[in-house]
């Protein structure tokens, strides 16, 4: 089955505020739900601090989490499917994962110039991975995209 390419602008959030008709804390929340409900002003000032675009953040936490509903969120707090030497990271609040999560796509994908979302998961949740038996990576691009493009 081909692919199609999903050249989304997640570009960077410059400054202290957002840019003009960025997303806000209060429009994600309007989706998120679960383990993420009401944690999108944490998504707005991680995207702030570290550049990265607030509703690519959600877009990825949502489709890793099932929205908020998988025990890596809700026991972890580890909304963005990070893996670490033993296994699905943890961290100790939501709003510390959501952080990691967001410095991890600064520092090892946005910053090595990968900056679509077709490109961040061919690293971030490749197809065929050994930590992906059922496939599920196959499905990520559709779902970062489809959530990227409502919260947008």
């Amino acid at each position: 089955m081909g692919r199609t390419s999903t050249k989304c602008n997640i570009g960077k959030v410059v400054g202290p505020t957002l840019p003009k008709g960025a997303v806000s804390g209060a429009n994600l929340n309007k989706t998120l739900s679960g383990a993420l409900k009401g944690q999108g002003n944490a998504f707005v000032a991680a995207g702030q601090k570290y550049g990265v675009n607030p509703a690519l953040l959600a877009a990825i936490a949502i489709h890793e989490t099932g929205n908020g509903s998988s025990s890596a969120a809700k026991i972890k707090n580890n909304v963005g499917g990070m893996m670490g030497k033993n296994g699905l990271m943890t961290f100790n609040s939501l709003q510390e994962g959501i952080d990691k999560m967001a410095s991890n796509l600064k520092r090892n994908y946005i910053d090595k110039g990968l900056t679509t979302i077709e490109q961040i998961q061919k690293k971030y949740a490749p197809v065929g991975a050994s930590n992906d038996p059922n496939n599920l990576n196959s499905n990520w691009i559709n779902g970062v995209s489809k959530y990227y493009k409502m919260l947008s």
